[in-house]
C-alpha cells in the first residue's frame, strides 16, 4: 500500500469536505451546494462508497480527497500529501529500492488470489464435477446472486487443481506457494493446499482478496476450516469477513453487527441484512474495531449463544479490552464505560454491546429460520456492563463463600472499570458489589489499587500543511497492501509509455482532434489527454510534469523530467517505470546529451518497435478516456436514481453533456478496434 492509499484508507471523504461545505444526505451520498462555483441549487455529490466527488454543474470536475483538497486550498500535490499525511497521523519518508520490489510483488499476488477467486466461483457455477457441491450450497439456503456477490467457489479433490491452471496463466510455482495456494512438503514435493473445499474469499475493506477461508465438504475432513497462511497479506487479526459489502449499510445505520463464521454473515447479507462482519475467529483487535469505528457508534457482539459461545464471548471482551488499554498506553486513551463505549484520543465513542440468540442457535441458523426476527434480537443486544455481571456470575452459588465471590470480582473488575468516568465507574461498582454481595467499599479501593484507569489522551495535531521543501516532505512509504484501484493498471501502463517517448503525447492528441472533427457533438468529450483522465492524484501530478516537459524548450523532454521530477513522486515513477529509474538518473547524471537520447533508443527496442509502441500508447488513451466518460456517466444516473426513490430535488446538470459522453464512447470504441487490426497487420 502506497503512503497516499494509506492517508485513503485512514481519511473520510464525507469528513474532509464536511469542513469545507454543509453536506445534506441524499440516499446513500452526500450532496451540497459547489463550494467551488456559485450555484443555487445543489450541484456537487460526495460519494462515500468510493471515496470520490464530482460537480455536475459547471464546474464539471471531480475526483478523490486529494484532488479536493487541492482544488479548495489552492495547494499543489506535494503540499496537500503533507497535509493529508499529518491529519491521519502517516510520518512521510522516501520509498527504497527493496519497497518498490515488494510493492511490485504484492502486487502480482494480490492479482493471482483475485482470479484464484473468480475461477473457483466459475467452477463451482458451471463444472459438472460440482454438480453436488451446488446441491450442498443449495441446501444451505444460498442463491447464485449471493454466490456471485461473495466469490464462493469450489476446488475439487485434486492435488493440482489450481497449481496446472495458474502455471498455464504465467504464475510461477514460487508465487503459488507464497500466494497460500500451494504448499510444500518435508521431501519438497509442491501440491494443492485447498482440496474438495468450498472456497471463501477473505477480502479487506476495499474488495481485494488477500486469502481464503475453505470450509471441508466431506465428515473426514479436518479441520472444518481452512484458512490461507499468516503472511504479509493474510493477517485475521486485521481483518473483518465482509467488511467490503457491509461499510455502506454500517455508516448509514450507524451499527455494525460482529458475528462468528463466514457463513453467519453471508446469511444475513442474503436475507438483506447487510452491517454484519465476522471476526475471523479470532477475538476482537484493536484494528478491528478501528476499521469499524469510523463507520458506526455501536457495535454489537452476536456469537454463538452455547456454553462455548458465551466463554468465547467472555474471553474475548477480556482480550478486547486488554489489548485497547495497550493501544491506549500508546496512543492516548482507549478504555469502556458503563455502556461498553469506547474512547480514544476524547474522540471515538462505541457503545459496545452483545446480542444473545436463542439456544444452540448461531446467526446462519436463526436466520434462515426466522430472518424477519433478526432486527427485534438485534435492538435488544445487551449493553456490555449488563452482560458482563450476568454471564460473569452466572454460576454463582447464592450460598458462595468470600473467596469464590472475591475471585469473580478481581476476575471482572477490568472489564468494568476500564472508562474515563468516575461516575460511571462508580456505577459498575456498585451493581457489581450488590451481585457479589461485597461492600462496595472493598471494591473501590481495589480498583484505586489498581490505578483507575484514568485516560491521558492527547489531541491530534492540528490540519497544517508545511511549506515546500520541508525536511519531512519527502514521500512513499511502504506498508503491506498494494496501490491497486479500478483503472489503476490501465493508467500506470499508459504513464510508463509517456515517461519513455513524451513527445508521443503530441501524437495522441492528435488522434482524439481528429476523432473530434468526425462527429462535432462528440467534440467537448474528445479533449486532449489532461490529468483529469486519471484517478489518483500522484498520477495526475506525474502526468503534469510530463506536460510541463513538452511545454518548454530548454531541454529535452526525458533530460527535463529527470531533473524536474519532485522527490515526493519518486516512489510512483519507480512504481510506474518498468526499468528502474532511479538507476537510469544515476547514469543520466554523467551523460551528454547524445549519450542520453542513445539510452533512451535501447529502452524503446527494448519495449518493442517505435510504431507499436505509438499505437499502443494510442489504444491505451482511447480506453482510458472511455473510462472516465463511463465514470462520469455513472456518477450521474447512480446519483439521480437514488435522489428519486428518495423524493430529493434533482440535480443541476446539462443533459447534452450525458448524450455527448455516449457519442465519444463509441467513437472512442470504434476507434480502439481499427487501432487493433491495424497492429495485427503490422
Amino acid at each position: 500500500m502506497s503512503v497516499i492509499d494509506d492517508i485513503k484508507a485512514r481519511l473520510d471523504i464525507v469528513d474532509i469536505v464536511a469542513a469545507y461545505t454543509p453536506l445534506k444526505k441524499a440516499g446513500r451520498n452526500y450532496k451540497a451546494l459547489c463550494p467551488f462555483h456559485g450555484e443555487k441549487t445543489p450541484s456537487f455529490v460526495v460519494f462515500p462508497d468510493r471515496q470520490t466527488w464530482r460537480c455536475f454543474g459547471a464546474c464539471s470536475e471531480g475526483g478523490d480527497l486529494f484532488s479536493f483538497v487541492m482544488k479548495a486550498e489552492g495547494w499543489d500535490f506535494a503540499e496537500t500529501l503533507r497535509a493529508l499525511a499529518e491529519k491521519a497521523g502517516i510520518e512521510l519518508r522516501p520509498q527504497t529500492p527493496e519497497e518498490t520490489t515488494r510493492q511490485n510483488t504484492e502486487e502480482r499476488l494480490l492479482a493471482l488470489l483475485d482470479a484464484a477467486a473468480q475461477y473457483f466461483t466459475q467452477y463451482l457455477l458451471e463444472s459438472p464435477e460440482a454438480e453436488s457441491v451446488r446441491g450442498y450450497v443449495a441446501r444451505r439456503g444460498l442463491n447464485e446472486t449471493t454466490i456471485r456477490q461473495f466469490n464462493i467457489g469450489y476446488v475439487p479433490d485434486n492435488w493440482h487443481f489450481a497449481l496446472n491452471h495458474f502455471r498455464l496463466e504465467g504464475y510461477r510455482e514460487e508465487e503459488l506457494l507464497e500466494a497460500g495456494l500451494a504448499i510444500r512438503n518435508d521431501n519438497g514435493r509442491v501440491y494443492d493446499r485447498f482440496r474438495h473445499r468450498l472456497m471463501i474469499p477473505i477480502r479487506d475493506g476495499r474488495g481485494r482478496t488477500l486469502g481464503f477461508g475453505a470450509r471441508a465438504l466431506a465428515d473426514d475432513q479436518q479441520p472444518k476450516y481452512l484458512n490461507s497462511p499468516q503472511g504479509p497479506l493474510f493477517d485475521k487479526s486485521t481483518l473483518l469477513y465482509g467488511l467490503d459489502l457491509a461499510r455502506r449499510a454500517i455508516r448509514e445505520s450507524e451499527t455494525v453487527v460482529i458475528v462468528e463464521g463466514y457463513m453467519d454473515v453471508i446469511q444475513a447479507h442474503q436475507a438483506g441484512y447487510t452491517n454484519v462482519v465476522a471476526q475471523m475467529g479470532t477475538a476482537l483487535t484493536p484494528t478491528q474495531v478501528q476499521l469499524v469505528a469510523k463507520y458506526a457508534h455501536r457495535l454489537i457482539l452476536a456469537l454463538d449463544s452455547d456454553a462455548a459461545g458465551v466463554n468465547a464471548t467472555m474471553r474475548g471482551l477480556k482480550v478486547t479490552r486488554d489489548s485497547l488499554v495497550e493501544a491506549g498506553a500508546d496512543n492516548g486513551s482507549q478504555g469502556l464505560d458503563a455502556r461498553g463505549m469506547m474512547s480514544q484520543a476524547g474522540k471515538l465513542q462505541l457503545d459496545i454491546r452483545v446480542l444473545q440468540l436463542p439456544s444452540g442457535k448461531d446467526p446462519d441458523d436463526f436466520i434462515r429460520a426466522n430472518p424477519e426476527q433478526w432486527p427485534e434480537v438485534v435492538n435488544q443486544a445487551k449493553p456490555l456492563v449488563d452482560y458482563v455481571i450476568e454471564m460473569g456470575t452466572r454460576g454463582l452459588s447464592p450460598h458462595a463463600d468470600i473467596h469464590e465471590r472475591q475471585r469473580l470480582a478481581h476476575e471482572l473488575l477490568p472489564l468494568l472499570t476500564a472508562t474515563e468516568s468516575d461516575l460511571q465507574r462508580n456505577d459498575n461498582v456498585q451493581r457489581l458489589a450488590v451481585r457479589l454481595h461485597i461492600p462496595e467499599r472493598d471494591l473501590l479501593n481495589w480498583v484505586h489499587a489498581a490505578g483507575g484507569m484514568k485516560s491521558t489522551a492527547k489531541p491530534l495535531p492540528a490540519h497544517r500543511p508545511q511549506p515546500k521543501g520541508a525536511a519531512n516532505g519527502n514521500t512513499m512509504q511502504r506498508r503491506n497492501g498494494h496501490t491497486s484501484q479500478p483503472g489503476a493498471a490501465l493508467e500506470r501502463y499508459c504513464l510508463s509509455l509517456l515517461l519513455h517517448a513524451p513527445d508521443r503525447l503530441f501524437q495522441v492528441n492528435r488522434r482524439l482532434r481528429e476523432l473530434a472533427a468526425q462527429e462535432e457533438r462528440a467534440s467537448a468529450a474528445l479533449l486532449p489527454l489532461n490529468q483529469d483522465d486519471f484517478s489518483r492524484e500522484d498520477y495526475r501530478a506525474l502526468f503534469r510534469l510530463i506536460k510541463q516537459s513538452l511545454d518548454q524548450d530548454q531541454y529535452e523532454p526525458a533530460e527535463f523530467i529527470q531533473e524536474y521530477v519532485p522527490q515526493e513522486l519518486w516512489g510512483t515513477v519507480q512504481e510506474i517505470q518498468p526499468h528502474p529509474l532511479e538507476v537510469f538518473r544515476q547514469r543520466a547524471n554523467n551523460l551528454h546529451l547524445t549519450e542520453l537520447q542513445s539510452v533512451m533508443k535501447d529502452l524503446s527496442r527494448f519495449n518493442g518497435e517505435a510504431e507499436q509502441q505509438g499505437l499502443e500508447l494510442l489504444r491505451c488513451v482511447f480506453e482510458l478516456r472511455q473510462q472516465r466518460l463511463k465514470r462520469e456517466m455513472s456518477d450521474f444516473y447512480f446519483f439521480e436514481r437514488e435522489a428519486q426513490l428518495d423524493g430529493e430535488d434533482a440535480l443541476v446538470v446539462d443533459y447534452s453533456t450525458i448524450k455527448t459522453h455516449s457519442l465519444a464512447i463509441h467513437l472512442l470504441e470504434r476507434a480502439r478496434h481499427e487501432l487493433v487490426h491495424q497492429r495485427q497487420e503490422n
